[in-house]
Protein backbone atom coordinates (compact mmCIF):
# COMPACT_ATOMS: atom_id res chain seq x y z
CA UNK A 1 0.00 0.00 0.00
CA UNK A 2 2.90 2.23 0.47
CA UNK A 3 3.16 2.83 -3.78
CA UNK A 4 -0.03 4.54 -3.33
CA UNK A 5 1.97 7.52 -2.48
CA UNK A 6 2.73 8.01 -6.16
CA UNK A 7 1.06 11.54 -6.43
CA UNK A 8 4.47 13.78 -6.64
CA UNK A 9 4.46 17.67 -7.77
CA UNK A 10 6.62 18.34 -11.40
CA UNK A 11 10.13 18.99 -10.77
CA UNK A 12 11.91 22.21 -11.89
CA UNK A 13 12.17 22.24 -15.72
CA UNK A 14 15.41 20.88 -17.19
CA UNK A 15 16.37 18.37 -13.71
CA UNK A 16 17.16 15.10 -14.79
CA UNK A 17 17.26 13.51 -11.81
CA UNK A 18 13.86 15.05 -10.61
CA UNK A 19 12.29 13.98 -13.93
CA UNK A 20 13.30 10.33 -13.97
CA UNK A 21 12.21 10.06 -10.33
CA UNK A 22 8.78 11.95 -10.77
CA UNK A 23 8.60 9.29 -13.93
CA UNK A 24 8.73 6.23 -11.85
CA UNK A 25 6.55 7.16 -9.16
CA UNK A 26 3.80 8.18 -12.02
CA UNK A 27 4.48 4.27 -13.51
CA UNK A 28 3.88 3.16 -10.06
CA UNK A 29 0.89 5.29 -9.02
CA UNK A 30 -0.50 3.61 -12.52
CA UNK A 31 0.91 0.58 -11.75
CA UNK A 32 -0.68 0.25 -7.88
CA UNK A 33 -4.22 1.95 -9.46
CA UNK A 34 -4.72 -1.12 -11.92
CA UNK A 35 -3.62 -3.71 -9.36
CA UNK A 36 -5.93 -1.76 -6.93
CA UNK A 37 -8.95 -1.34 -9.35
CA UNK A 38 -8.44 -5.68 -10.61
CA UNK A 39 -8.81 -6.69 -6.32
CA UNK A 40 -11.80 -4.37 -5.70
CA UNK A 41 -13.93 -5.19 -8.69
CA UNK A 42 -13.14 -9.03 -8.95
CA UNK A 43 -15.27 -10.11 -6.27
CA UNK A 44 -17.97 -7.21 -7.39
CA UNK A 45 -17.83 -9.50 -10.57
CA UNK A 46 -17.58 -12.57 -8.98
CA UNK A 47 -21.06 -11.91 -7.17
CA UNK A 48 -22.86 -10.55 -9.88
CA UNK A 49 -22.01 -13.68 -11.87
CA UNK A 50 -22.86 -15.98 -8.86
CA UNK A 51 -26.58 -13.84 -7.59
CA UNK A 52 -26.64 -11.20 -9.69
CA UNK A 53 -27.81 -7.36 -8.05
CA UNK A 54 -30.07 -9.40 -4.80
CA UNK A 55 -29.06 -9.21 -1.84
CA UNK A 56 -25.45 -8.83 -0.54
CA UNK A 57 -25.01 -7.13 -3.82
CA UNK A 58 -27.04 -4.39 -3.82
CA UNK A 59 -25.18 -2.82 -1.16
CA UNK A 60 -21.70 -4.48 -2.47
CA UNK A 61 -21.30 -3.73 -6.23
CA UNK A 62 -22.72 -0.24 -6.16
CA UNK A 63 -20.42 0.67 -2.83
CA UNK A 64 -17.43 -0.89 -4.82
CA UNK A 65 -17.54 1.16 -7.60
CA UNK A 66 -18.15 4.66 -5.59
CA UNK A 67 -15.26 3.31 -3.58
CA UNK A 68 -12.98 3.01 -6.88
CA UNK A 69 -13.71 6.55 -7.87
CA UNK A 70 -12.91 8.18 -4.24
CA UNK A 71 -9.47 6.15 -4.04
CA UNK A 72 -8.27 7.25 -7.66
CA UNK A 73 -9.59 10.79 -7.12
CA UNK A 74 -8.56 11.22 -3.56
CA UNK A 75 -5.39 8.46 -2.67
CA UNK A 76 -4.17 8.11 -5.78
CA UNK A 77 -4.32 11.12 -7.85
CA UNK A 78 -3.47 13.51 -4.61
CA UNK A 79 -0.21 15.56 -4.42
CA UNK A 80 1.62 16.00 -0.87
CA UNK A 81 0.93 20.18 -1.06
CA UNK A 82 -1.46 22.26 1.25
CA UNK A 83 -4.91 21.54 0.47
CA UNK A 84 -7.47 24.19 -1.18
CA UNK A 85 -10.44 22.34 0.11
CA UNK A 86 -9.59 21.00 3.81
CA UNK A 87 -12.72 20.62 5.23
CA UNK A 88 -13.98 18.82 1.97
CA UNK A 89 -10.95 16.90 1.90
CA UNK A 90 -11.39 15.52 5.49
CA UNK A 91 -14.63 14.68 4.89
CA UNK A 92 -14.17 12.84 2.10
CA UNK A 93 -10.98 10.81 3.75
CA UNK A 94 -13.78 9.43 6.46
CA UNK A 95 -16.28 8.84 3.95
CA UNK A 96 -13.33 6.77 2.21
CA UNK A 97 -12.78 5.14 5.92
CA UNK A 98 -16.07 4.10 6.51
CA UNK A 99 -17.42 2.86 2.76
CA UNK A 100 -14.34 0.78 2.97
CA UNK A 101 -15.14 -0.24 6.21
CA UNK A 102 -18.94 -1.09 5.34
CA UNK A 103 -17.90 -3.22 2.20
CA UNK A 104 -15.79 -5.26 4.45
CA UNK A 105 -18.41 -6.00 6.94
CA UNK A 106 -20.90 -7.02 4.77
CA UNK A 107 -18.43 -8.91 2.26
CA UNK A 108 -16.02 -10.17 4.84
CA UNK A 109 -12.51 -11.30 4.02
CA UNK A 110 -13.21 -11.05 -0.52
CA UNK A 111 -13.59 -7.12 0.58
CA UNK A 112 -10.45 -6.87 2.55
CA UNK A 113 -8.77 -5.24 0.06
CA UNK A 114 -11.19 -2.67 0.33
CA UNK A 115 -10.06 -2.60 4.41
CA UNK A 116 -6.30 -2.41 3.12
CA UNK A 117 -7.04 0.51 1.02
CA UNK A 118 -9.47 2.50 3.06
CA UNK A 119 -6.30 2.33 6.00
CA UNK A 120 -3.77 3.11 3.78
CA UNK A 121 -5.59 6.37 2.41
CA UNK A 122 -6.39 7.63 5.98
CA UNK A 123 -2.29 6.91 6.04
CA UNK A 124 -1.59 8.92 2.77
CA UNK A 125 -4.10 11.73 3.21
CA UNK A 126 -4.87 12.92 6.46
CA UNK A 127 -3.43 16.45 7.51
CA UNK A 128 -1.55 15.29 10.89
CA UNK A 129 -0.43 11.65 12.44
CA UNK A 130 -3.36 11.82 15.04
CA UNK A 131 -6.10 11.82 12.25
CA UNK A 132 -4.13 8.91 10.52
CA UNK A 133 -3.63 7.11 13.20
CA UNK A 134 -7.07 7.07 14.25
CA UNK A 135 -8.05 6.51 10.87
CA UNK A 136 -5.88 3.27 10.39
CA UNK A 137 -6.72 2.25 13.82
CA UNK A 138 -10.77 2.32 13.26
CA UNK A 139 -10.01 0.07 10.10
CA UNK A 140 -8.00 -2.19 11.80
CA UNK A 141 -10.69 -2.41 14.67
CA UNK A 142 -13.13 -3.44 12.10
CA UNK A 143 -11.26 -6.26 10.39
CA UNK A 144 -10.62 -7.59 14.15
CA UNK A 145 -14.03 -7.12 15.01
CA UNK A 146 -15.55 -9.06 12.31
CA UNK A 147 -13.35 -11.80 12.15
CA UNK A 148 -13.99 -12.64 15.92
CA UNK A 149 -17.60 -12.03 15.25
CA UNK A 150 -17.90 -14.34 12.14
CA UNK A 151 -15.42 -16.71 13.93
CA UNK A 152 -13.45 -16.51 10.31
CA UNK A 153 -10.39 -18.43 11.84
CA UNK A 154 -6.93 -17.66 13.20
CA UNK A 155 -5.41 -16.69 9.88
CA UNK A 156 -8.13 -14.38 8.73
CA UNK A 157 -8.07 -12.67 12.38
CA UNK A 158 -4.72 -11.88 11.84
CA UNK A 159 -4.78 -10.73 8.41
CA UNK A 160 -7.70 -8.84 9.05
CA UNK A 161 -6.06 -6.72 11.82
CA UNK A 162 -2.60 -6.78 10.61
CA UNK A 163 -2.80 -5.74 6.72
CA UNK A 164 -4.88 -2.45 7.41
CA UNK A 165 -1.97 -1.69 10.10
CA UNK A 166 0.83 -2.67 7.75
CA UNK A 167 -0.86 -0.39 4.79
CA UNK A 168 -1.77 2.73 6.66
CA UNK A 169 1.83 2.69 8.27
CA UNK A 170 3.50 2.31 4.93
CA UNK A 171 1.42 4.69 3.34
CA UNK A 172 1.92 7.56 6.31
CA UNK A 173 5.80 6.87 5.87
CA UNK A 174 6.40 7.03 1.96
CA UNK A 175 3.99 10.36 1.81
CA UNK A 176 5.90 11.84 4.82
CA UNK A 177 8.92 11.18 2.28
CA UNK A 178 6.80 12.70 -0.56
CA UNK A 179 6.62 15.48 1.60
CA UNK A 180 9.71 16.11 2.45
CA UNK A 181 11.13 15.81 -1.13
CA UNK A 182 8.90 18.57 -1.89
CA UNK A 183 9.93 20.96 0.93
CA UNK A 184 13.86 20.06 -0.64
CA UNK A 185 13.21 21.31 -3.89
CA UNK A 186 11.31 24.20 -2.86
CA UNK A 187 14.37 25.01 -0.55
CA UNK A 188 17.04 24.42 -3.65
CA UNK A 189 14.92 26.41 -5.81
CA UNK A 190 14.60 29.06 -2.99
CA UNK A 191 18.46 29.32 -2.18
CA UNK A 192 19.29 29.41 -6.17
CA UNK A 193 16.88 32.43 -6.44
CA UNK A 194 18.97 33.89 -3.31
CA UNK A 195 22.22 32.75 -4.35
CA UNK A 196 21.80 34.61 -8.06
CA UNK A 197 20.04 37.66 -6.16
CA UNK A 198 23.34 38.01 -3.68
CA UNK A 199 25.43 37.46 -7.31
CA UNK A 200 22.97 40.54 -8.80
CA UNK A 201 23.78 42.61 -5.88
CA UNK A 202 28.00 41.65 -5.91
CA UNK A 203 28.37 42.52 -9.48
CA UNK A 204 26.37 45.81 -8.70
CA UNK A 205 28.92 46.56 -5.71
CA UNK A 206 31.65 45.86 -7.72
CA UNK A 207 30.68 48.17 -10.92
CA UNK A 208 30.20 51.00 -8.33
CA UNK A 209 33.27 50.61 -6.31
CA UNK A 210 34.79 50.37 -9.54
CA UNK A 211 33.79 53.23 -11.48
CA UNK A 212 32.26 55.52 -9.15
CA UNK A 213 35.15 57.18 -7.76
CA UNK A 214 36.94 57.19 -11.55
CA UNK A 215 33.44 58.72 -13.25
CA UNK A 216 33.55 61.52 -10.21
CA UNK A 217 37.34 62.31 -11.28
CA UNK A 218 36.88 61.96 -15.16
CA UNK A 219 33.70 64.87 -14.32
CA UNK A 220 35.64 66.83 -12.32
CA UNK A 221 38.84 66.77 -14.36
CA UNK A 222 37.14 67.68 -17.82
CA UNK A 223 35.01 70.64 -16.28
CA UNK A 224 38.56 72.14 -14.95
CA UNK A 225 39.90 71.21 -18.68
CA UNK A 226 36.67 73.00 -20.03
CA UNK A 227 37.41 76.09 -17.69
CA UNK A 228 41.03 76.58 -18.61
CA UNK A 229 41.51 75.60 -21.92
CA UNK A 230 41.69 79.28 -23.19
CA UNK A 231 43.14 80.64 -19.88
CA UNK A 232 45.77 78.31 -19.69
CA UNK A 233 46.16 75.66 -22.01
CA UNK A 234 49.03 73.75 -20.50
CA UNK A 235 47.14 73.01 -17.49
CA UNK A 236 44.04 71.83 -19.56
CA UNK A 237 46.21 69.80 -21.26
CA UNK A 238 47.81 67.51 -17.95
CA UNK A 239 44.17 67.38 -16.88
CA UNK A 240 42.92 65.96 -20.09
CA UNK A 241 45.79 63.56 -19.70
CA UNK A 242 44.85 62.67 -16.75
CA UNK A 243 41.28 62.18 -17.39
CA UNK A 244 42.77 59.76 -20.46
CA UNK A 245 44.70 58.00 -17.80
CA UNK A 246 41.68 57.54 -15.32
CA UNK A 247 39.74 56.23 -18.22
CA UNK A 248 41.92 53.61 -19.25
CA UNK A 249 43.03 52.30 -15.81
CA UNK A 250 39.20 52.44 -15.06
CA UNK A 251 38.53 50.49 -18.05
CA UNK A 252 41.63 48.12 -17.30
CA UNK A 253 39.74 47.23 -14.04
CA UNK A 254 36.14 46.71 -15.85
CA UNK A 255 38.03 43.89 -18.02
CA UNK A 256 39.38 41.91 -15.31
CA UNK A 257 35.97 42.35 -13.23
CA UNK A 258 34.40 40.82 -16.10
CA UNK A 259 36.67 38.01 -16.69
CA UNK A 260 36.26 37.45 -13.63
CA UNK A 261 32.51 37.44 -14.03
CA UNK A 262 32.95 34.78 -17.14
CA UNK A 263 35.23 32.85 -15.56
CA UNK A 264 33.46 28.99 -15.60
CA UNK A 265 32.87 26.89 -13.31
CA UNK A 266 34.11 23.05 -13.26
CA UNK A 267 31.13 21.76 -11.59
CA UNK A 268 28.67 23.59 -13.76
CA UNK A 269 30.54 23.16 -17.16
CA UNK A 270 30.10 19.13 -16.01
CA UNK A 271 26.39 19.49 -15.34
CA UNK A 272 26.00 21.69 -18.63
CA UNK A 273 27.68 19.15 -20.90
CA UNK A 274 25.61 16.20 -19.79
CA UNK A 275 22.82 18.22 -20.61
CA UNK A 276 23.80 19.16 -23.73
CA UNK A 277 25.13 15.75 -24.86
CA UNK A 278 21.71 13.83 -23.08
CA UNK A 279 20.15 16.21 -25.79
CA UNK A 280 22.14 15.24 -28.94
CA UNK A 281 21.20 11.84 -28.03
CA UNK A 282 24.43 10.65 -27.05
CA UNK A 283 24.71 8.44 -23.30
CA UNK A 284 27.18 10.67 -21.36
CA UNK A 285 28.52 9.21 -18.19
CA UNK A 286 30.40 11.47 -16.29
CA UNK A 287 33.34 10.40 -13.70
CA UNK A 288 34.31 12.78 -10.97
CA UNK A 289 35.96 13.09 -7.35
CA UNK A 290 33.22 13.77 -4.87
CA UNK A 291 34.68 16.84 -3.54
CA UNK A 292 37.71 18.60 -4.68
CA UNK A 293 39.41 22.04 -3.74
CA UNK A 294 41.24 22.99 -7.00
CA UNK A 295 42.91 26.59 -7.09
CA UNK A 296 40.67 29.23 -9.34
CA UNK A 297 43.01 28.89 -12.13
CA UNK A 298 43.06 25.07 -12.75
CA UNK A 299 39.29 25.01 -11.68
CA UNK A 300 38.79 27.36 -15.38
CA UNK A 301 40.55 25.77 -17.37
CA UNK A 302 39.02 22.26 -17.00
CA UNK A 303 36.02 23.92 -17.06
CA UNK A 304 36.70 25.33 -20.70
CA UNK A 305 38.18 22.01 -21.14
CA UNK A 306 34.83 20.19 -20.86
CA UNK A 307 32.65 23.29 -22.77
CA UNK A 308 35.49 22.74 -25.39
CA UNK A 309 35.53 19.18 -26.22
CA UNK A 310 31.93 18.27 -25.05
CA UNK A 311 30.98 20.73 -28.21
CA UNK A 312 32.96 19.59 -30.81
CA UNK A 313 31.73 15.40 -29.67
CA UNK A 314 28.16 17.09 -30.44
CA UNK A 315 29.01 18.99 -33.91
CA UNK A 316 31.64 17.05 -35.07
CA UNK A 317 31.34 13.28 -34.11
CA UNK A 318 28.29 11.92 -34.85
CA UNK A 319 28.69 9.34 -31.38
CA UNK A 320 26.49 7.91 -29.17
CA UNK A 321 28.48 7.40 -26.24
CA UNK A 322 30.91 9.85 -24.28
CA UNK A 323 32.66 9.63 -21.33
CA UNK A 324 33.87 12.59 -19.09
CA UNK A 325 36.63 11.85 -16.59
CA UNK A 326 38.06 14.49 -13.56
CA UNK A 327 41.11 13.36 -12.17
CA UNK A 328 42.67 15.11 -8.71
CA UNK A 329 45.63 14.07 -7.68
CA UNK A 330 47.95 15.54 -4.66
CA UNK A 331 50.03 17.16 -7.72
CA UNK A 332 48.07 17.50 -10.88
CA UNK A 333 44.47 17.89 -12.34
CA UNK A 334 43.11 16.52 -15.51
CA UNK A 335 40.20 16.18 -17.33
CA UNK A 336 39.67 13.90 -20.70
CA UNK A 337 36.53 13.10 -23.06
CA UNK A 338 36.08 10.49 -25.25
CA UNK A 339 33.66 9.21 -27.65
CA UNK A 340 32.97 6.12 -29.85
CA UNK A 341 32.39 9.02 -33.16
CA UNK A 342 33.79 9.86 -36.02
CA UNK A 343 38.05 10.25 -35.40
CA UNK A 344 40.57 12.77 -35.87
CA UNK A 345 40.46 12.27 -39.93
CA UNK A 346 36.85 13.54 -40.05
CA UNK A 347 37.64 16.96 -38.07
CA UNK A 348 40.99 17.59 -38.44
CA UNK A 349 42.88 20.84 -38.63
CA UNK A 350 46.49 21.12 -38.12
CA UNK A 351 48.48 21.98 -34.71
CA UNK A 352 51.43 22.99 -33.24
CA UNK A 353 53.54 19.71 -32.08
CA UNK A 354 55.29 19.90 -29.12
CA UNK A 355 55.97 22.21 -25.79
CA UNK A 356 54.00 22.79 -23.17
CA UNK A 357 50.34 23.35 -23.29
CA UNK A 358 50.53 22.04 -27.50
CA UNK A 359 48.23 19.41 -29.26
CA UNK A 360 49.93 16.39 -29.10
CA UNK A 361 49.10 13.73 -30.56
CA UNK A 362 49.49 9.89 -29.34
CA UNK A 363 50.66 7.26 -32.30
CA UNK A 364 48.91 7.27 -35.45
CA UNK A 365 46.21 10.04 -34.65
CA UNK A 366 46.70 11.86 -37.62
CA UNK A 367 46.22 15.61 -37.42
CA UNK A 368 44.12 17.34 -34.78
CA UNK A 369 42.45 20.21 -33.53
CA UNK A 370 38.88 21.52 -35.04
CA UNK A 371 37.65 23.19 -37.70
CA UNK A 372 38.05 27.23 -36.91
CA UNK A 373 39.83 29.96 -37.48
CA UNK A 374 43.67 30.02 -35.62
CA UNK A 375 43.76 30.81 -32.16
CA UNK A 376 40.05 28.70 -31.75
CA UNK A 377 39.18 25.12 -30.57
CA UNK A 378 42.08 23.11 -29.53
CA UNK A 379 44.52 25.64 -30.28
CA UNK A 380 43.25 28.42 -27.96
CA UNK A 381 42.65 25.54 -25.43
CA UNK A 382 46.40 24.52 -25.85
CA UNK A 383 47.35 28.04 -24.78
CA UNK A 384 45.25 28.52 -22.13
CA UNK A 385 47.04 25.01 -20.62
CA UNK A 386 50.39 26.40 -21.55
CA UNK A 387 50.26 29.21 -19.52
CA UNK A 388 49.51 26.95 -16.37
CA UNK A 389 52.57 25.15 -17.98
CA UNK A 390 49.85 22.30 -18.80
CA UNK A 391 49.76 19.70 -21.61
CA UNK A 392 47.00 19.38 -24.11
CA UNK A 393 46.93 15.62 -26.08
CA UNK A 394 44.36 15.27 -28.78
CA UNK A 395 43.70 12.88 -30.70
CA UNK A 396 42.43 8.79 -31.57
CA UNK A 397 41.28 7.15 -28.62
CA UNK A 398 42.38 3.66 -27.74
CA UNK A 399 39.08 2.11 -29.03
CA UNK A 400 38.55 4.66 -31.95
CA UNK A 401 36.46 7.70 -31.75
CA UNK A 402 38.56 11.14 -30.49
CA UNK A 403 40.23 12.03 -26.77
CA UNK A 404 40.92 15.05 -25.32
CA UNK A 405 43.22 15.33 -21.90
CA UNK A 406 44.22 18.14 -20.28
CA UNK A 407 46.90 17.86 -17.44
CA UNK A 408 47.86 20.99 -14.90
CA UNK A 409 50.33 20.13 -12.39
CA UNK A 410 49.10 22.55 -9.35
CA UNK A 411 53.06 23.85 -8.50
CA UNK A 412 53.27 24.79 -12.10
CA UNK A 413 49.76 26.72 -12.38
CA UNK A 414 50.14 28.60 -9.01
CA UNK A 415 53.72 29.42 -10.04
CA UNK A 416 52.12 31.23 -13.92
CA UNK A 417 48.93 32.51 -12.23
CA UNK A 418 51.35 34.66 -9.97
CA UNK A 419 53.95 35.76 -12.76
CA UNK A 420 51.02 36.26 -14.92
CA UNK A 421 47.44 36.01 -14.37
CA UNK A 422 45.57 33.78 -16.72
CA UNK A 423 43.42 35.61 -19.69
CA UNK A 424 45.92 38.45 -19.84
CA UNK A 425 47.47 39.61 -23.11
CA UNK A 426 50.39 41.80 -24.50
CA UNK A 427 47.76 44.43 -25.01
CA UNK A 428 47.24 44.38 -21.04
CA UNK A 429 50.51 44.76 -20.72
CA UNK A 430 50.83 47.84 -23.60
CA UNK A 431 47.38 49.58 -21.76
CA UNK A 432 48.82 49.44 -18.43
CA UNK A 433 52.29 50.98 -19.63
CA UNK A 434 50.18 53.66 -21.22
CA UNK A 435 48.09 54.63 -17.80
CA UNK A 436 51.36 54.63 -16.13
CA UNK A 437 52.49 57.00 -18.25
CA UNK A 438 49.81 58.51 -17.89
CA UNK A 439 49.86 58.85 -14.91
CA UNK A 440 53.29 60.25 -14.50
CA UNK A 441 52.00 63.42 -16.78
CA UNK A 442 49.38 63.85 -14.91
CA UNK A 443 51.41 63.94 -11.00
CA UNK A 444 53.48 67.28 -12.95
CA UNK A 445 53.65 70.22 -10.34
CA UNK A 446 50.75 72.92 -11.58
CA UNK A 447 49.33 75.76 -9.69
CA UNK A 448 46.35 75.37 -7.66
CA UNK A 449 42.88 76.17 -9.40
CA UNK A 450 39.65 76.57 -7.55
CA UNK A 451 37.67 73.62 -8.82
CA UNK A 452 33.21 74.09 -9.05
CA UNK A 453 31.73 73.84 -5.97
CA UNK A 454 29.44 70.80 -7.69
CA UNK A 455 32.48 69.25 -8.88
CA UNK A 456 33.94 68.73 -5.64
CA UNK A 457 30.60 67.58 -4.35
CA UNK A 458 30.60 65.04 -6.96
CA UNK A 459 33.76 64.04 -6.33
CA UNK A 460 32.81 62.91 -2.20
CA UNK A 461 30.31 61.35 -3.77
Amino acid sequence: MGGMTAGYTDPPPGDDLDRSVDGMLRARRWVIGVLATVFLAWPAVALIRHQGLSGDAVFLVPGTAVFIVLVDRWVLGSTPQPRQHPVRDLVVLWVIVVLGAALFVVGQMNWLTALAIAAAGAGRVAANLPRAAIGVAACAAVGLAVSLWYDLGYGATLAAFGVPLLGGLLAYSAERRNVLMVKLNQTRAELARTAVAEERLRISRDLHDLLGHSLSLIALKSELARRMIESDPPRAAREIAEVEAVARHSLAEVRQAVTGYRQPSLAAELAAARRMLASAGIDCRVGAPGSYDLPPEVDALLAWTVREASTNIVRHSGARYARITVTVTGTTAGAELTDDGAGPAARSTPTADGGPGTAQAPDGAGDLGTPGAPGSGLAGLAERAGRLGGTLLAGAGEHGGFRVRVTVPFTAAGRNARQQPPGRTADDDRRSAEVASARAVAAAPSPAVPAAPAAQDEVHR
